[in-house]
């Protein structure tokens, strides 16, 4: 019944809820946000999904907030590339803390209201998407009841609290480098790309990224200041978010030099080898037309696009 050869927008969707970067203590943000917004925000995720994957295949797609009770958000896709012009559907639906306190045998009903949408929909039905966005911890047995019950269906995915709370809090740049990635994962100049950033740990492609893409951006060339590298706002923002990979950023440029960075001796600041990174340039640009990121939201791209896909030695 579902396409598991091809990349479609549902294979999408479940590569992009299965990046759990939130930690259980996050998912305490659901309990402070309302239905209507927890609606909003999931349907802007799934409409950035097919619009960027329009970017490559010709799709014809359309998203509703469903009536049935077993569905919050109804996508409908047809393409002659994937589906042959056949429609295909995918469900979506959204589990709020309220909800899930609100009764008991939650699981029982939940599965219920599936099975009779998977009847209605039958072999239309691609894949069915149940969130749950509650507190991870709170309430833990109702989440593993409801876990135990669906997992024999390959049709529903269902997303624990930590990953659905990081699909929530996911960017934009995230979701166009994941499709990316998936879209054309052989692609050569991305292959260029991650051979040029090879070896690199993670701090360090933040450190070059930010500066190739401010040297760009901000002075047109490829030079950026000591007061830029040595306080790199991107490098202290990751160091936050990962507290045991934190550095040197001396030690950093110490280590590029020679392959990413340089020195003139009439030039105030560093200098980035231009030949060193023309791939990783080129997919600025291309990131800069086919989705218009630019500053933080480029740096954020590349990087998302380059870590998840290289081999760090």
């Amino acid at each position: 019944m579902q396409i598991r050869d091809q990349v479609t927008p549902a294979t999408i969707l479940a590569e992009l809820v299965s990046h759990a970067r939130a930690q259980p203590a996050d998912t305490q943000g659901f309990c402070h946000v309302n239905c209507q917004d927890l609606y909003g925000r999931f349907h802007a995720k799934a409409e950035r999904i097919f619009a960027s994957f329009d970017k490559y295949i010709p799709l014809t797609w359309y998203l509703w907030r469903a009536g049935e009770s077993a569905t919050d958000i109804a996508m409908r896709y047809s393409s002659e590339f994937l589906s042959g012009g056949t429609d295909r559907f995918i469900g979506m639906r959204l589990i709020s803390s309220d909800e899930l306190a609100a009764g008991d045998n939650q699981a029982t009903k939940i599965g219920a209201q599936i099975r009779e949408l998977q009847k209605d929909y039958d072999a239309l039905l691609e894949r069915y998407f149940l969130l749950l966005c509650t507190d991870d911890e709170k309430q833990q047995e109702k989440i593993e009841s409801i876990i135990e019950a669906l997992k024999a269906d390959t049709t529903i995915v269902t997303v624990v609290p930590r990953y659905a709370w990081s699909f929530f809090a996911m960017e934009d740049a995230m979701i166009d480098a994941v499709v990316d990635r998936l879209m054309y994962p052989d692609d050569y100049v991305r292959q260029q790309a991650r051979e040029q950033v090879s070896g690199l740990d993670r701090r360090r492609l933040v450190l070059l990224l930010s500066c190739l893409i401010h040297g760009i951006e901000e002075n047109s060339c490829f030079t950026v200041s000591d007061d830029f590298v040595m306080h790199n706002e991107l490098v202290q923002e990751f160091e936050k978010d990962n507290p045991g990979e934190r550095g040197a950023v001396a030690e950093d440029v110490i280590a590029m030099d020679g392959r990413f960075f340089f020195r003139e001796a009439d030039v105030d600041g560093f200098e980035i080898y231009q030949d060193s990174v023309s791939a990783v340039i080129a997919l600025y640009y291309d990131a800069k037309v086919r989705y218009s990121h630019t500053g933080d939201e480029a740096v954020h791209y590349l990087y998302t696009l380059l870590e998840q896909t290289r081999e760090t030695t």
